[in-house]
C-alpha cells in the first residue's frame, strides 16, 4: 500500500514558522514538537521569508472591487430588483 503524503493547512505552517522565530526555540525543537522533519520546517521558513513582503501591499485583495463599471452594477441591481419582485408575487400566490 503506497504511503500518502500529509498535507498541512497554511494556518498550521504559519504557526510553526512563527515558533521558529522565537529566540528560545530552535528549529529542531519546533520540528520535534509538531512531529515534522527539520527540512520541512526550513522549507516553510524559506517560503515565508520570500513572500513576507506581500504582507505590506498598499491595496489588499479584499479591498478591490470586483466590478468597476457603474453601469454594469446599475444593470445588475435592476435585474435583481425585478427578480425579487417576481419571487415576492409568486410567494404571495402560494400563501
Amino acid at each position: 500500500m503506497p504511503k500518502t503524503r500529509k498535507s498541512y493547512d497554511n494556518e498550521f505552517k504559519f504557526q510553526v514558522v512563527l515558533e521558529t522565530f522565537n529566540p528560545q526555540n530552535t528549529i529542531e525543537k519546533v520540528a520535534k514538537k509538531h512531529n515534522l522533519h527539520t527540512t520541512q520546517v526550513n522549507q516553510w521558513r524559506k517560503v515565508f521569508k520570500e513572500n513576507a513582503h506581500l504582507a505590506f501591499n498598499s491595496t489588499p485583495a479584499k479591498q478591490k472591487t470586483p466590478h468597476k463599471d457603474p453601469e454594469k452594477l446599475t444593470q445588475m441591481i435592476g435585474e435583481l430588483t425585478i427578480e425579487n419582485n417576481i419571487l415576492k408575487k409568486a410567494l404571495s400566490v402560494w400563501d
